[in-house]
C-alpha cells in the first residue's frame, strides 16, 4: 500500500504542475516580427531584421542615435502571430535574449523594455540594461506584470494596459538609448517565460473547484493501479 500511496502523490503532484504550466514565446529568426521606433527629443532610432549574423542566423539590430540628455530613442519589435487574453496583473515573467554590441558601443550598451499591445496601442515597461559585450551573450531580465508600471509608447488606446484578462495581448521587445551618440546592439533568440497568475483561495462556502481532464484522467489511472495492487495483495 506505500507503493501505490507514492504513486498517488507523485501523480498528483504531476497533475498540480501540468496545471500551472508556463507559457512560453520563444523566437529566433524575426519572421514577421512588427518593426518600428520612438524617440523624444529627436532622438531617431531603427530596428532591422538582417538575414545573418545571429546566434546562429537571423538577429535583430537596434541602432540609435541620440545627442544629448534630452534626446532618448528606442527601437520596437512586436511578435504578431502569439496572443494571450490571459489574466497578467501580479504574473511575474522572465526574459531572456542573446545580445552582441556592434562597433563603438559603450557605457551599458542599451535599456531594455518589454512591450505589450493590445488594439493597435504599444505600452513598454523597463526591465534592465545590456551591457556591452564582444559575442553574443545570454541575458536575463524578469519583473512582474502590474499595469502601473507600463507607458503607452503609441497608439490611441488608453494611458495604461488592461492586464486583468479579455484583452487579446501580443508581446516584444524594446531597446534604447539617451545620449549616446550612434549606437547599435543585436539580438537573437527571445524568450518570453509567463508564470502561471497567482490565485486566490476560494472563499468560505464558495464552490470547489473541479479537476481538470488531466487530473481526472491521472486519479483513474492511479486507483486502477492501487485496485490491481491491492488484488494482488489478497
Amino acid at each position: 500500500m506505500r507503493v501505490a500511496t507514492a504513486f498517488l502523490a507523485t501523480l498528483l503532484m504531476v497533475a498540480a504542475s501540468t496545471a500551472s504550466a508556463v507559457v512560453v514565446v520563444n523566437d529566433g529568426d524575426f519572421s514577421g516580427w512588427i518593426l518600428g521606433s520612438s524617440g523624444v527629443g529627436g532622438g531617431t532610432a531603427t530596428a532591422v531584421v538582417e538575414p545573418a549574423g545571429g546566434n546562429p542566423g537571423a538577429r535583430l539590430n537596434v541602432t540609435t542615435v541620440t545627442s544629448g540628455l534630452s534626446q532618448t530613442a528606442f527601437g520596437t519589435a512586436v511578435k504578431p502571430d502569439f496572443s494571450s487574453s490571459a489574466p497578467l496583473t501580479g504574473t511575474s515573467f522572465i526574459v531572456r535574449f542573446d545580445v552582441l554590441s556592434g562597433a563603438g558601443a559603450f557605457g551599458q550598451g542599451q535599456a531594455v523594455q518589454l512591450l505589450v499591445e493590445q488594439g493597435g496601442s504599444l505600452y513598454a515597461l523597463p526591465i534592465g540594461v545590456t551591457g556591452v559585450v564582444g559575442a553574443f551573450t545570454t541575458v536575463s531580465l524578469g519583473g512582474t506584470f502590474n499595469p502601473a508600471s507600463f507607458s503607452l509608447v503609441s497608439g490611441a488606446g488608453p494611458a495604461l494596459p488592461n492586464l486583468g484578462g479579455g484583452t487579446a495581448t501580443r508581446f516584444g521587445l524594446a531597446a534604447g538609448n539617451t545620449n549616446s551618440a550612434t549606437l547599435t546592439q543585436y539580438y537573437d533568440n527571445f524568450v518570453l517565460d509567463l508564470a502561471a497568475a497567482p490565485t486566490a483561495p476560494p472563499p468560505p462556502g464558495s464552490a470547489i473547484p473541479t479537476m481538470s481532464t488531466w487530473g481526472l484522467v491521472l486519479l483513474a489511472m492511479v486507483l486502477g493501479t492501487m485496485a490491481a495492487f491491492h488484488r494482488r495483495r489478497r
